[in-house]
């Protein structure tokens, strides 16, 4: 090997050890800093299909603490949808309320409703019946003009955050939370409570899909339509339900009776045939 060719690997070798030099702190630093992160933060997801709309019907939650929401879309007929759960005294309940990021929802605000014991008596009539002897507070997001935007771990979905509530608990008991849309059409929302990280868990056994999919518009059609009783000919009126309750349907024949996702269903199941018609048939 020749002087001149030593002295030029020499030479390269000197300045590739520079540079390396000169990204080692930084590597060093991408590293500290990925090790300082915090983990991404499981919870609980579960869907409600309706099946939550009173007191005696709420889904039940076993601590206030762990990461958990709800997702829920009020249907037609707009019913509230509930959840319960056992808190003691000097408690502190991180709760929140938000929308999926959907046109048709911009300017919706649904309330909620806290009861149990120890709370006030509520200071404006309530639109469903509550359990007797429970306070209420109550919390409305009609004046909330321009919302937070906030992201789902999960999917990064994006929803308008209403409300935000740090409440002490007053009494050792079971306590309820109730959200409802004040002017009773059909919305899609979200309440969420607890902080710390929980188990991945959820009552769907698709929840990344079905997340994404709740807040998507093109799997809401009717969100923000309200829901009003229809009159119907007397020979197509259904029996009068027994204790003379009066029958109402209505007014979107696509909306279901308990607001059970529907469309969401649909889009999911359309979803899945679009992926497997571009998969195309085994073995092409």
């Amino acid at each position: 090997m020749s002087t001149a060719h030593r002295r030029s690997t020499l030479v390269g070798r000197t300045a590739r050890t520079a540079r390396f030099a000169r990204i080692t702190p930084l590597l060093a630093a991408m590293a500290a800093l990925l090790a300082s992160a915090p983990p991404a933060r499981a919870r609980e997801i579960f869907f409600d299909y309706g099946d939550h709309a009173r007191a005696e019907e709420a889904l039940e939650l076993s601590d206030i603490r762990p990461s958990r929401i709800v997702l829920s879309e009020l249907g037609c007929p707009s019913r509230p949808v509930w959840l319960e759960f056992e808190a003691a005294r000097g408690d502190s309940l991180l709760v929140q309320l938000g929308v999926p990021a959907i046109a048709a929802l911009r300017r919706e605000r649904p309330s909620l409703a806290l009861l149990g014991p120890g709370l006030p008596r509520a200071a404006a009539a309530l639109p469903f019946e509550a359990p007797a002897g429970r306070g209420a507070r109550i919390f409305t997001t009609a004046s909330v003009g321009a919302p937070t935007v906030v992201r789902d771990p999960l999917t990064e979905a994006r929803s308008w955050l209403l409300l935000e509530r740090r409440i002490a608990v007053p009494e050792s008991g079971r306590y309820h939370l109730v959200a409802w849309s004040p002017e009773e059409r059909r919305v899609r929302l979200w309440i969420a409570i607890g902080e710390e990280p929980s188990e991945d868990t959820s009552n769907v056994d698709d929840p990344a899909e079905r997340v994404a999919a709740f807040h998507q518009d093109w799997t809401a059609p009717d969100l923000g339509a309200p829901c009003a009783a229809t009159r119907l000919p007397a020979r197509a009126r259904p029996p009068a339900p027994a204790g003379g309750a009066a029958a109402a349907s209505c007014a979107h024949a696509a909306a279901p009776a308990r607001g059970a996702l529907p469309a969401l269903a649909a889009a999911l199941a359309l979803a899945a045939a679009r992926r497997a018609r571009r998969r195309g048939p085994p073995g092409r």
